[in-house]
């Protein structure tokens, strides 16, 4: 699969990305309402490091989602299905904290659009917008060893297993991708 992508300058250094199937625009302060759509998903919060969020707590996440984006200019992306414009996710990259240059990769799809190739298609927009815009050459990627599904989606990009290691009482595998 080859996602076509396109950058285009939205406002204050924010950018959208668009694939073939794909719309992915920074979060802003306004989506307090979609992302507790996804952080309220215990579905999908089961094999996130924050776990599942309350309304306030998603909130607060968003403020740190947003926050990120006017430090660093980048960060999560909220995904939605360019077609019918319906909010799917969250992709991108951030710092793993704001001590130290470490990016990671985090996505994360509602459930109704796994298997679709659709966090596929995400991470190949945002990991190209990592390496060609902003000149990245090394990103990490951290997903519960029992997330086969995740652990493949990162092998797929060249992502190599780091180390494991354990986080209140579930294993957790790091990676790493070394861009040339």
């Amino acid at each position: 699969m080859h996602a076509k992508i396109s950058s285009t300058q939205a406002l204050a250094g924010s950018n959208i990305l668009v694939t073939e199937r794909l719309t992915l625009r920074p979060f802003s302060s306004k989506d307090g309402d979609i992302l507790f759509q996804l952080y309220g998903n215990a579905q999908v919060m089961a094999i996130r490091k924050i776990g599942t969020q309350t309304p306030q707590g998603s909130d607060k996440q968003l403020g740190i989602i947003t926050d990120h984006w006017l430090r660093r200019g980048f960060g999560l992306w909220a995904v939605f299905d360019r077609e019918q414009n319906v909010f799917m996710g969250e992709c991108g990259l951030r710092e793993e904290n704001e001590t130290d240059e470490i990016v990671e990769l985090s996505y994360g799809l509602l459930p109704e659009f796994w298997g679709g190739g659709l966090a596929t298609e995400a991470v190949m927009a945002v990991l190209a917008f990592g390496k060609e815009t902003l000149g990245m050459k090394k990103i990490h990627a951290y997903a519960q060893k029992k997330n086969a599904v995740s652990l493949h989606i990162l092998s797929k990009f060249g992502f190599q297993h780091e180390y494991d290691f354990d986080e209140d009482g579930e294993m957790i595998t790091r990676t790493i991708l070394e861009v040339n």
